[in-house]
Formats: C-alpha cells, sequence, structure tokens
C-alpha cells in the first residue's frame, strides 16, 4: 500500500469482473480466463475506487449480515457474440472459483437470456463492506481493499 492507510468507511461497492470468455448453461455461467483482480468502486459517500483477489471476492459472498449469500446481486453480462456486444440482467448464486474459471448459478432477470460468448465483462450489483482498508493516491481519491 502506498501512502497513510485508513480505514474503509462504510459504502456500496459495486464489482467488475473480466474474463477471455463465458460459457452459458441453463443454469450456470461459466466465466473462463477470469482476471485474478475483481474491481470494486463506490460513488457514495465518498467516491472509491479497489481490488481484492477473484478467490477472496467468492470467498466473502457468504460474509457478513448483509451478504450476498443472503441477497444474492444483479449482474448485467455483457459478451461479444459474432463481433456485436450481447448485454443480459441476471442474478447470481454459488461463485465456485477453480484456477481461472468461474462459475455462478444464475437465474435470468431480463428479457434478453445471457449469451456464450468472448470479451466478457459481468458488473455485479452493490455489497455494503464494512471493513478494509484504504489509501489516499496521489491526487486524493481512496483506494481501498476489504
Amino acid at each position: 500500500m502506498k501512502g497513510t492507510t485508513e480505514p474503509m468507511k462504510p459504502a456500496n461497492w459495486l464489482f467488475v469482473q473480466v474474463a477471455d470468455s463465458v460459457t452459458v448453461s441453463d443454469k450456470t455461467l461459466t466465466l473462463k480466463g477470469v482476471a485474478p483482480q475483481t474491481l470494486m468502486f463506490a460513488d457514495r459517500p465518498e467516491r472509491m475506487t479497489g481490488d481484492t483477489p477473484t478467490a477472496e471476492f467468492a470467498k466473502f459472498w457468504n460474509a457478513g449480515k448483509d451478504s450476498f449469500e443472503r441477497d444474492p446481486p444483479n449482474a448485467t453480462l455483457s459478451v461479444t457474440v459474432d463481433g456485436k456486444p450481447v448485454t443480459a440482467v441476471v442474478e447470481l448464486t454459488n461463485p465456485v472459483l477453480s484456477g481461472d474459471t468461474l462459475t455462478y448459478t444464475y437465474r435470468t432477470l431480463s428479457d434478453d437470456k445471457p449469451t456464450t460468448g468472448t470479451s466478457a465483462s459481468l458488473f455485479i450489483d452493490w455489497w455494503y463492506a464494512r471493513g478494509g482498508v484504504c489509501y489516499r493516491g496521489p491526487y486524493g481519491g481512496l483506494h481501498c481493499h476489504p
């Protein structure tokens, strides 16, 4: 960590996971070649950025009274299919990470069903985090790790 650290302020965090591809079945989304870091950001009460190892993200899925296990998050899956972007909104449960493959059970929440494709980005709805550490960057912004 750079500079002076401070406790991570309580905030609603949004997450982004990227992968080389995604394979979709009737019940699962499998991100293949998922990045080792899950990006996170919050815009209120203070704009903050952060990251956590994807393996840790899968572990804290069940942590705390506001866990994703108790209140599964919504997510938007964006993939490239035949050179065109395709999106779908889903609810995620049961993450399982094996190497660089991350599998979720999902339920479709939009008219458009998730599709197998490349260049996958998964934008995951908020998680209320209460613990971790942050440091102030050279331009004053907070970068945090739960």
